[in-house]
């Protein structure tokens, strides 16, 4: 095989990769919802499939009619001493679903779900710009994700009435937690140190 038909095979070999990866990115983009302090969940946004063997209605409870798989995201890089972080409280809306494609009771509900998130992403910003490397910010990462697992377990223990999905105690806290939290809403941090 001679030079100019390798490179030419590896260059279409870099060229697919590249674009291969870029299709994949804009997929996962595609998939993904970043909370906005603009935009509430919608019907459309719950794309999974639905697990009907996991859902139960009683009279007076709505466990399991949806679900939403959130999670807070970071990104990071390093350049030149600086550390640039992104947080985002992210939803999959392939592994999200709400079985009655009518049911506002439970888009609240799962609205609810979300909007923790977003809090503990704002707490996360927060804790990192206090973080003296990297590491420091995983290990805030890492606390902080628990305390919002164990939030978002108190939320379903408690806001699982028929009466709206989400009790008005729970929804004008979330309301004030947020408003408490604005300061943090920018998902962008940048800090001076490389490890």
């Amino acid at each position: 095989m001679n030079n100019c038909l390798r490179f030419c095979l590896l260059f279409t070999f870099c060229l697919f990769s590249f674009i291969s990866s870029l299709s994949q990115k804009k997929i996962e983009e595609q998939n993904t919802i970043f909370w906005t302090a603009n935009s509430r969940l919608t019907f459309e946004d719950f794309m999974g499939k639905v697990n009907f063997s996991d859902t139960v209605e009683t009279k007076n409870s709505i466990h399991k009619l949806g679900t939403i798989t959130k999670s807070i995201d970071v990104q990071f890089v390093t350049d030149r001493g600086i550390t640039t972080f992104k947080v985002y409280a992210g939803m999959k809306k392939d592994l999200s679903w709400i079985k009655y494609k009518n049911d506002s009771i439970t888009l609240n509900h799962e609205q609810g779900h979300f909007d923790i998130c977003e809090i503990y992403a704002r707490k996360l910003r927060q804790a990192i710009l206090k973080a003296k490397s990297i590491s420091d910010a995983k290990a805030l990462y890492d606390s902080i994700s628990g305390e919002e697992e164990l939030e978002q377990d108190k939320y379903d223990n408690e806001n699982t009435t028929k009466a709206g999905g989400i009790t008005a105690l729970w929804k004008d806290s979330l309301i004030t937690r947020l408003s408490n939290l604005n300061v943090y809403k920018n998902p962008v941090i940048k800090l001076p140190f490389e490890k």
